[in-house]
């Protein structure tokens, strides 16, 4: 017998907790090409029906894929187009069921992350790379633990290209420009999302005063020093922002290690961020998910130590303080159990990730969402 803790109708009662009793009867089933007879269910509190396909993460899909073996080949570097090759995909497919697995990261992160541990200061730094083309540079704000390197925000921003530019290049960027403007102060604003995001989950507290680690870029003193985060301090209640040089070597010795060695570890494992490369974000929604992917499986499946001993196998989220029980039990339906955006807690940046609400420059066009990615 099918059992289900929940009702997948989000205006139900039942949906953030249903009773121990069986509050659902069967309602028949229907025939699917992919899956067979799929059994269906009528809820008795909102009358509404569902079926066992409901609560997959296959849901509404054509065609079942290996979920597991393309979140394992997109974490070892491959593009689009090379997962779709290995697995006999379109790159629409590849692109529909990496938007699936982004939405099951974000909420893994979402419920894992506020159990990491508050002692760790946090690094935060600005990933560059572009979208589209080279005209649009984007600013990929990470906050990191320092010492576990546990991520544990990301924000996006696109800008203008700076820089040296040919008289024939300048002449281009005028005319993208003229139908298309970056959103004001976009460095600033995901400095904004990490520190209210910090400010949710790691509030300063007199035996754990929040230490930021970042460079010395002016955008970030001046709006830590607006934020509600820095203003409403006191004596018990301490930030701590602490500046490095940007020039100094990116060894284990400088405090900016973590975001160092996450700015390396994305070059290496995301294509689309190689550098003087054919593969690069052709879609700020769609590059979001990927990094939301990747996000899920350096805190929750990379091992911590690569050249530690052979017994510790520790992930970087065991690392950060998160009980090893409490993380396999939360990951034990991650490629099969499907999350659903009104039961996740998510932070203003993973929201717009979930619903790629992050335009993509140039486009007027809002990205596709199925309606139930929204429930």
């Amino acid at each position: 017998m099918d059992t289900f803790s929940f009702c997948p109708n989000p205006d139900c009662s039942f949906h953030v907790s249903a009773p121990q009793e069986r509050w659902y009867h069967d309602h028949g089933s229907y025939w699917t090409q992919t899956f067979g007879a799929v059994p269906r269910f009528k809820c008795l509190r909102c009358g509404k029906t569902f079926s066992l396909q409901t609560f997959s993460t296959h849901y509404y899909a054509k065609k079942k894929v290996d979920l597991a073996a393309l979140f394992e080949r997109h974490a070892a570097s491959q593009s689009g187009r090379a997962l779709g090759r290995a697995l006999g995909l379109s790159t629409g497919s590849v692109q529909n069921r990496l938007d699936r697995l982004a939405r099951q990261a974000l909420s893994l992160h979402a419920t894992l992350r506020p159990y990491a541990t508050p002692h760790e200061a946090v690094c935060v730094d600005g990933f560059v790379s572009f979208d589209v083309s080279q005209y649009f540079p984007n600013e990929l704000t990470f906050s990191i633990t320092a010492d576990s390197r546990f991520i544990l925000e990301l924000s996006h921003a696109s800008h203008r290209r700076s820089g040296v530019m040919t008289p024939l290049q300048r002449q281009r960027a005028r005319e993208l420009y003229a139908h298309w403007n970056p959103e004001p102060g976009g460095i600033a604003h995901t400095f904004r999302d990490i520190l209210d995001s910090l400010a949710i989950e790691r509030p300063p507290s007199p035996s754990n005063p929040l230490v930021l680690i970042t460079d010395d870029k002016s955008d970030y003193s001046r709006v830590l020093d607006r934020h509600p985060l820095f203003r409403s301090q006191d004596e018990n209640h301490r930030v701590a922002h602490r500046t490095v040089d940007s020039h100094l070597p990116r060894t284990w010795l400088n405090p900016l290690f973590a975001s160092n060695y996450l700015d390396r570890e994305l070059r290496k494992d995301q294509a689309n961020h190689h550098r003087e490369s054919t593969c690069f974000s052709r879609n700020v929604a769609n590059s979001l998910s990927r990094l939301a992917c990747y996000i899920a499986e350096h805190n929750y499946f990379k091992k911590f130590l690569i050249k530690g001993s052979v017994s510790d196998d520790r992930v970087h989220a065991d690392a950060a303080g998160i009980p090893s029980c409490l993380r396999m039990r939360a990951m034990e339906g991650f490629f099969s159990d499907r999350a659903f955006l009104s039961r996740c807690r998510l932070s203003s940046p993973m929201r717009r990730i979930w619903r790629k609400a992050d335009p993509t420059p140039g486009r007027r066009k809002a990205e596709y969402l199925a309606a139930f990615a929204l429930r």
